[in-house]
């Protein structure tokens, strides 16, 4: 009994708004029942629970057997109502036959591949990641990124950004640093 009026005291105690996870706020309640940091217009945790009743209410409408057709049927018309006419797509009027250059893709995977196995070794660095890869007259230019020197905490890692040159068969020709930056100085990419 005592721990019962114990739980209810912590409770009364406590704020009555809930926070962004939908957990009710920890923080002590001032005579309004809320803390310094919300008040009457946040959500509280009677409004939750209302929530969770009506969302009980439409899981339960859910679980009823239904038509296919006519559960799917509501449900595009649902998706559909905030979009106008030319945001509306038929998939029966979409060209499925749109050229892709498979082979340009097979390319730039090999390349990919050829320069996350072998930019650490080439630069004498940890690789840490390929930021681009583009097609060139002569076959291709990546951008990679490595690890030159290692810090603590690691937004102060150093690191290198190479350009890598390969030919059309994903050969190395050649590669030069573009620049060095600290990872996590964002400002220089903006």
């Amino acid at each position: 009994m005592a721990e019962a009026d114990t739980d209810t005291q912590q409770s009364n105690d406590q704020c009555k708004a809930l926070t962004e996870d939908g957990e009710r706020c920890s923080r002590p309640a001032k005579d309004d029942g809320f803390c310094f940091q919300h008040d009457e217009s946040d959500p509280t945790v009677s409004d939750s629970q209302a929530v969770e009743d009506e969302q009980a209410e439409e899981d339960e409408q859910a679980e009823q057997p239904a038509d296919a057709e006519s559960e799917e049927e509501p449900r595009s018309r649902d998706l559909g109502a905030d979009m106008t006419a030319e945001e509306k797509t038929d998939p029966d009027e979409v060209d499925a036959d749109v050229d892709t250059d498979h082979e340009e893709i097979e390319g730039v995977l090999a390349v990919r591949r050829t320069v996350q196995s072998s930019a650490g070794e080439l630069i004498g660095r940890e690789f840490d990641a390929v930021s681009e890869i583009a097609p060139t007259d002569d076959g291709w230019r990546a951008v990679v990124e490595v690890v030159e020197r290692r810090a603590v905490p690691d937004t102060q890692d150093i690191i290198g950004r190479y350009e890598i040159e390969l030919n059309e068969n994903a050969t190395v020709h050649g590669y030069r640093r573009l620049d060095r930056y600290r990872r996590g100085d964002t400002a220089a990419f903006d």
